[in-house]
């Protein structure tokens, strides 16, 4: 909807004239900005507030006088959103600090640093990509999604349609970009829970005498389990065999192991002709360097926490914690100087505005400066 209709729309609204489709299209426009968030530009926190408390005031004085009874219970809800489309028509809604910002300055605590959310990118077999968010998925065209069941801006569930031939089976590629997260439901009932900046790939139906999906980056699988018919996970040179199973697999380019956790059931690991076979509550790192597998007992609350949208760290390196952040807040670090050999303990919950976790780091001695999503970590010795 354009600008210009939104505007009519909520002048209408405000003067009593608008229809009941009128309020009904509004009042849906309304809810889905609220789901979809740009960005506001401005050189300071000071003139964001100004700009804001001008434009409440203005639109209150025009139509607190012209209020009839039955308008008052949704007066300041379209306020607000009359406010958003004079914000809508110059495309910005929220603030991003253009300045850079010290971690020594109290403006850090002020910033707005958006936590990650739902959404993916599918890429057909043909190679076209879909956006699967609220406003694009309002646009798609249906019949591309084959074998689909059911999609919104947080799930994709597929569905075994049954069909007689299923050699023209093509393979579709989920990505889950950094700032967000999704779930997915294969052909066969297999949940798999995507964290940011994971890729998994796999066929529109399975087919065959094995279940094949390829992983890079993170994420939480719930196996669907067939004896005759066994769900493997390739991730680099190695494959992880379910037994029945639920387990978490991280494997993110930017690391230098690969770790598998085992919740439920059992899980194979074969690593070129290596192999082991592990048990609930046990953790299997390799590593590129070799072929070795180890096994040992696992942290579960640290390994698991992002699904219940969380951060804990016990005894965590300070670098490998910023590589969390970076990939939920889609933030990218630059060290300035040697990296910090500090470790991190503590919780705290993933839907936070990224200041706060700023501000935490800033009290433990970290420093650093945030120009614009970049963090420059600075190790001043």
């Amino acid at each position: 909807m354009s600008p210009k209709k939104i505007e009519d729309l909520v002048q209408k609204y405000l003067n009593g004239t608008s229809t009941v489709e009128e309020r009904e299209l509004l009042d849906s426009w309304y809810r889905s900005q609220l789901e979809d968030t740009h960005e506001w530009e401005a050189d300071s926190l000071d003139e964001l507030q100004l700009v804001k408390e001008k434009m409440f005031n203005v639109i209150k004085e025009r139509i607190t006088p012209n209020l009839s009874r039955k308008f008052i219970p949704n007066f300041y809800r379209y306020v607000a959103a009359a406010v958003i489309v004079v914000i809508a028509t110059s495309t910005f809604f929220f603030y991003k600090s253009s300045q850079i910002i010290s971690s020594d300055s109290t403006a850090i605590e002020r910033v707005v640093i958006s936590p990650g959310r739902n959404g993916a990118i599918l890429t057909l077999g043909d190679g076209e990509k879909i956006i699967l968010d609220n406003h694009a998925l309002t646009l798609m065209d249906k019949a591309k999604m084959t074998g689909v069941y059911k999609y919104s801006d947080s799930l994709l569930e597929y569905k075994d349609l049954f069909h007689k031939d299923k050699k023209g089976v093509v393979s579709n590629t989920l990505t889950t970009p950094r700032g967000n997260k999704f779930m997915l439901v294969l052909s066969d009932g297999t949940r798999v829970f995507m964290n940011a900046g994971s890729t998994l790939q796999y066929p529109e139906i399975f087919n065959g005498p094995e279940r094949i999906v390829k992983l890079t980056g993170e994420a939480y699988f719930e196996v669907a389990h067939n004896k005759k018919s066994p769900f493997k996970v390739q991730v680099g040179d190695q494959i992880v065999e379910d037994i029945g199973t639920s387990f978490n697999i991280s494997a993110y380019e930017d690391e230098s192991f690969i770790s598998v956790t085992l919740v439920e059931g059992s899980v194979k690991i074969e690593k070129n002709k290596n192999q082991v076979v592990i048990s609930p509550g046990q953790n299997a790192l390799t590593s590129e360097s070799n072929n070795a597998i180890s096994v040992k007992s696992a942290d579960l609350e640290s390994d698991l926490a992002w699904r219940s949208d969380l951060f804990h760290f016990e005894n965590v390196q300070l670098s490998e914690v910023l590589k969390q952040i970076a990939r939920w807040y889609n933030l990218e670090i630059e060290y300035k100087g040697s990296i910090p050999t500090k470790t991190i303990n503590g919780e705290i919950y993933r839907n936070v505005n990224g200041a706060q976790i700023l501000t935490i780091l800033k009290n433990l001695g970290v420093n650093f400066k945030l120009d614009g999503n970049k963090l420059i970590i600075e190790n001043k010795q």
